[in-house]
């Protein structure tokens, strides 16, 4: 296994049940990139697969980079001739240079090295090939999602998003490789039931991670608000995306 400072290991069996990504993001971002049917994707913190498998059933060839054992062994059920797993890290992807049309981070960003990965992303693309940096954000306007962040912070005081509900373009200029960055955002509704949408909070690192001690009183607050039956949970899955500049 390779070592990273985040370890989902104990997340990997809830993580498929956290909302896709929405399908009208991915074809936009598809089509402003232009990019054909058969181009390579290096698909940076793959996890179980979330967003490497729409990429493959949109016809594109993706290689997913995912670290942890686990997570690499639940989406490697997802393999096919588009897409195949490998063992590395996002700042070291042991994959060859200037390969890829498309380098893509699901909810993985926020957890490396911000420098180290985009001069990684550089090396593997060719000029105009881009990168694609990428979440989905419940939204804290909704009702229950209002009284759900209120129940966390009555735990967890402190608890904060990080650089996952940030925008990271300030990190992507930095980089100096890339040329303007451009947004794509799209609103849909996930519909689940209270029992799978509280394991998506079982795999929601960021929330563990600071919880602590709390993480199961916290879990059951959850399940209080949630309830048994199905929700419509309203989402945004935001994309920032940007060309690899010509030098």
């Amino acid at each position: 296994m390779t070592v990273t400072d985040w370890d989902y290991s104990a997340l990997a069996a809830h993580y498929d049940k956290r909302a896709p990504y929405a399908g009208a993001a991915l074809d936009a971002l598809v089509a402003a990139l232009a990019l054909p049917a058969g181009v390579r994707v290096a698909d940076i913190g793959a996890g179980t697969g979330r967003l490497a498998v729409p990429l493959a059933e949109r016809g594109l060839d993706v290689t997913a980079v995912e670290p942890n054992d686990a997570m690499r062994a639940i989406g490697a059920r997802h393999a096919r001739a588009t897409l195949r797993y490998v063992d590395a890290t996002g700042e070291a992807t042991l994959l060859p240079g200037g390969a890829f049309a498309l380098v893509s981070y699901g909810s993985s960003f926020n957890v490396l090295d911000p420098a180290r990965a985009l001069a990684e992303a550089s090396r593997l693309l060719p000029a105009g090939g881009a990168i694609a940096l990428m979440w989905n954000h419940r939204d804290l306007d909704d009702p229950l999602q209002r009284d759900i962040e209120a129940a966390i912070r009555r735990r967890v005081p402190d608890y904060a998003y990080g650089t996952r509900r940030a925008d990271p373009t300030a990190d992507i200029d930095a980089s100096g490789a890339f040329d303007r960055v451009r947004t794509i955002e799209r609103r849909f509704f996930h519909r689940t039931g209270g029992a799978d949408f509280l394991d998506g909070f079982r795999a929601h690192a960021t929330l563990l991670r600071q919880a602590g001690d709390a993480r199961d009183a916290v879990l059951a607050d959850i399940a209080a608000l949630a309830g048994e039956g199905a929700l419509d949970v309203p989402f945004a899955t935001r994309i920032w995306y940007a060309r690899k500049r010509s030098r």
